[in-house]
């Protein structure tokens, strides 16, 4: 490595943005930095499978597609992320960064190590998971320190058919990781701050100022990461499930590839008075989102078509 990065911007748009610029132009960079809350999917996940999308929409969670493969993980600003661009040279070794992380914890008289294929451990529960991703000729490699942690919202919104907010679920997660507030007496900041500043002096890091001409190369990256065509483009998921109101059961059946609607059914014991497939049709070749949602249903009185049905509820049932 040859430089570092100064990056206090939280959007994780912008901060993937910047990790790819970089690549883009081979320039070897460590780069510390946080987001404001999000989940980060990998590039080969499949978002329905991995994410509670209306518990996501309600707490103002962003959904990010990295461009590294791996695990779907959630982050606030509680947490931080690290990245270092290196020659391709060191592709695939996971622990060759890994140790410089190691190496700026065990000052703070942590005992940790590398474990497996790309974590780190303190006292062997989980402090930080890591991916990579190779670009021209440099290979990015990005992890997580978990500072603190939000678990509530960790919980919720990652794989909601397996991971549920009780008593015992916490207990579970607790008792794979751990975070560096619960191991030593230190702020954030300042934390942040030595691990950044032992990286660039023990490698003898020089500073990256971005020119114009960067900033708006960045810009034009980070639309990249912002278009839904590519935050949802991996998977294809066929639903059929029904759920029980007081003014009927109400099955819905609908196959989703690229987040595109193939087919939408409505089915089920409800009162109607108007055509349900007149809705259904509605919906076909739009986005699966909320947002898509509620751009369709925006002239439409769902209580027509289902009586009793509302838009709160109706989202509720496909997104939940």
């Amino acid at each position: 490595m040859k430089y570092y990065f100064d990056n206090d911007c939280t959007n994780p748009f912008y901060n993937h943005a910047v990790e790819y610029f970089f690549a883009m132009h081979n320039i070897p960079v460590f780069i510390l930095w946080k987001n404001k809350d999000a989940i980060l999917l990998g590039k080969n996940q499949n978002l329905y499978r991995e994410v509670n999308l209306n518990y996501a929409a309600d707490n103002g969670i962003t959904l990010v597609r990295r461009l590294s493969g791996g695990g779907c993980i959630y982050t606030d600003e509680k947490n931080m992320q690290y990245t270092f661009i290196e020659s391709q040279n060191y592709a695939n070794n996971f622990k060759y960064f890994a140790d410089m992380i190691i190496e700026q914890i065990e000052k703070l008289g942590l005992n940790s190590e590398f474990s497996g294929r790309n974590d780190i451990l303190i006292n062997g529960k989980k402090i930080s998971g890591n991916a990579q991703y190779m670009k021209n000729s440099m290979v990015v490699h990005h992890g997580t320190i978990l500072f603190d942690i939000d678990k509530e919202k960790m919980m919720n919104s990652l794989t909601p058919q397996k991971i549920k907010f009780e008593g015992k679920a916490i207990k579970s997660v607790e008792s794979r990781i751990t975070t560096i507030k619960d191991m030593i007496d230190i702020s954030y900041d300042e934390f942040f701050n030595k691990i950044k500043s032992g990286i660039i002096n023990d490698n003898g890091l020089e500073e990256y100022k971005l020119t114009e001409d960067d900033m708006k190369e960045i810009s034009e990256y980070k639309k990249m990461f912002e278009d839904e065509k590519f935050v949802y483009s991996k998977g294809e998921t066929t639903a059929n499930y029904q759920k029980k109101h007081k003014f009927g059961v109400v099955e819905y059946s609908y196959n989703i590839k690229d987040n595109l609607i193939d087919s939408f059914k409505i089915e089920g014991d409800f009162f109607s008075n108007k055509d349900v497939s007149e809705l259904c049709d509605m919906f076909v070749g739009k986005s699966m989102t909320i947002d898509g949602f509620h751009n369709v249903l925006k002239n439409v009185n769902l209580d027509e078509y289902i009586v009793g049905m509302d838009e709160k509820v109706f989202l509720g049932d496909i997104f939940d």
